[in-house]
C-alpha cells in the first residue's frame, strides 16, 4: 500500500480522523468505479452466453458497488424478465416479472432519454400481460404501446422497438369479441391495430436487423393473420432455419412451428 505520509506537503498521521476518512474514501472511488465496470463487463459476457443467472449475479454485485445508472438497471431488468422462462410456476413468473418491471421503471426514471430503458418497461409489461386477468391484461397492453412509442420517439432505428410494436398490433388485432369490447372500454377508443400494421412493423424491424429470427417469425405470424399463407410460410421457415442466438429464440421458434401447423 502506498505510504500516505510521503505525499508531498502532507503528513497523513497528523490529519484529524474525519479528514483521514474522507481522504481514504476519495482515493478509493476510482477503484470502486473500476470494480463496478468490471462486474458489468462480466455480466455482459455471461449474458452473451445466455447464462442468465450468472449475468444477474454480476449485475446485482455491480449495483452494490455504487449508484446504478439506467443502463445497469436495464440490464438487471432484462435478466429477471428472461428468468421467467425458467419456471412453470405462474406465481414465480409474476414475481420475477414484477421485479423486472420495477428495475425497468427505475431505469426509465433514471434517464428519461434512454430509449432502451423505455423499451424495457414495454417489454416487461408485455411479458406480464398473459399472466394477468383480462382487465389487467388489456391495461398492460396499453402500457406496452405507450412505452414502446416513447422508445421509438427517442430512437427510430431500433429493430426491437418495431418488433414490440408489431407484436402489439398482432395481439390486439386478434382479440376475441369479449376482449375487444373490454379493450374499447379501457382504452376509451379502441386503437387502430391491425395485421397490416403488424406486417409494416415487422418489415421495418427486418429492414433494420434481418439477422434476428424473432423478426422473421413475427412477420410470418402477421402474414398468417392477414390471410397470406405463402408469405407466412416463407418467413416462418426462414426464422426456424436460423440458429438460436438469444434467450427467447427457442420460444419464438415454438410459436413459429405452431403458426406453420395452422396454415
Amino acid at each position: 500500500m502506498r505510504n500516505f505520509n510521503r505525499l508531498p506537503g502532507m503528513n497523513f498521521a497528523r490529519l484529524c480522523p474525519m479528514a483521514a476518512a474522507l481522504l481514504l474514501a476519495a482515493m478509493s472511488l476510482p477503484a470502486r468505479a473500476e470494480d463496478q465496470n468490471t462486474l458489468i463487463r462480466t455480466g455482459d459476457a455471461f449474458d452473451a452466453r445466455l447464462d442468465t443467472r450468472k449475468a444477474l449475479d454480476a449485475y446485482l454485485a455491480a449495483a452494490k458497488q455504487g449508484a446504478a445508472n439506467a443502463e445497469l438497471l436495464r440490464r438487471i431488468a432484462k435478466e429477471y424478465a428472461e428468468m421467467m422462462t425458467e419456471t412453470t410456476s405462474v406465481d414465480e413468473k409474476r414475481r420475477l416479472g414484477g421485479t423486472a418491471l420495477d428495475y425497468a421503471r427505475q431505469a426509465a426514471a433514471a434517464d428519461p432519454a434512454n430509449a432502451m430503458a423505455e423499451l424495457a418497461v414495454a417489454v416487461c409489461y408485455g411479458r406480464l400481460a398473459p399472466l394477468m386477468d383480462n382487465r389487467t391484461k388489456i391495461a398492460y397492453s396499453r402500457l406496452v404501446k405507450e412505452y414502446a412509442d416513447k422508445s421509438l420517439a427517442l430512437d427510430p432505428n431500433n429493430d426491437l422497438t418495431y418488433n414490440v410494436l408489431g407484436s402489439w398490433n398482432y395481439e390486439l388485432a386478434g382479440l376475441n369479441p369479449f376482449l375487444r369490447g373490454l379493450a374499447g372500454m379501457i382504452y376509451g377508443k379502441l386503437p387502430d391495430a391491425s395485421y397490416e400494421e403488424a406486417i409494416r412493423d415487422f418489415q421495418k424491424a427486418l429492414q433494420l436487423n434481418p439477422n434476428r429470427l424473432a423478426n422473421h417469425i413475427g412477420l410470418g405470424r402477421a402474414y398468417a393473420g392477414a390471410g397470406n399463407p405463402a408469405l407466412a410460410r416463407e418467413e416462418l421457415e426462414r426464422g426456424l432455419s436460423m440458429p438460436n442466438k438469444e434467450r427467447d429464440d427457442s420460444f419464438e421458434k415454438e410459436r413459429g412451428r405452431e403458426a406453420l401447423q395452422r396454415l
